[in-house]
């Protein structure tokens, strides 16, 4: 299948009652022995990279280079950042491999302080760069039986 509609994610606001709404899509992710591992990505258009926790690829046996960019760090985290590439499948489509660039956020030794603040803690998400230009995503807000508030459309190009 070359096109996969995805239900938006939504959840209520508590204090104001706001339906906040994203994307996300899942994954198969290519390791270094080259299984295949399931991930979910939060789509993010305004993110300009790709981008996953280090040590969350660790886990998963992802290559990636050994030590991070040097002088660099991620601005919306603040953490170091490993620059590489991710072999994906997108869960849903047909079996076509692509190649991400992604940066592999923090220390793949060590996991981040529960304590960090939110915005500063690495996450998985689909970012723009190296993306587009192989799928393309977008958004719908048509309701549908199975989507209260839209879908998130990908197609290959």
């Amino acid at each position: 299948m070359a096109r996969l509609e995805v239900p938006l994610r939504h959840r209520t606001l508590w204090a104001s009652g706001d339906v906040l709404l994203h994307g996300e899509l899942e994954l198969l992710l290519k390791t270094a022995a080259g299984a295949w591992q399931r991930e979910v990505f939060r789509v993010d258009s305004g993110s300009e990279m790709t981008t996953m926790p280090a040590v969350r690829a660790k886990q998963l046996d992802l290559p990636m280079p050994p030590a991070p960019v040097p002088h660099a760090v991620h601005q919306p985290t603040g953490l170091p950042f490993r620059s590489g590439f991710i072999r994906v499948q997108v869960v849903g489509m047909d079996q076509t491999e692509y190649v991400f660039p992604c940066f592999f956020l923090g220390d793949p030794n060590a996991p981040p302080a529960p304590a960090l603040p939110p915005a500063t803690i690495p996450r998985n998400l689909l970012g723009l760069s190296g993306v587009i230009d192989k799928i393309e995503i977008r958004y719908t807000g048509k309701v549908t039986a199975h989507a209260a508030y839209g879908n998130l459309i990908v197609e290959k190009l």
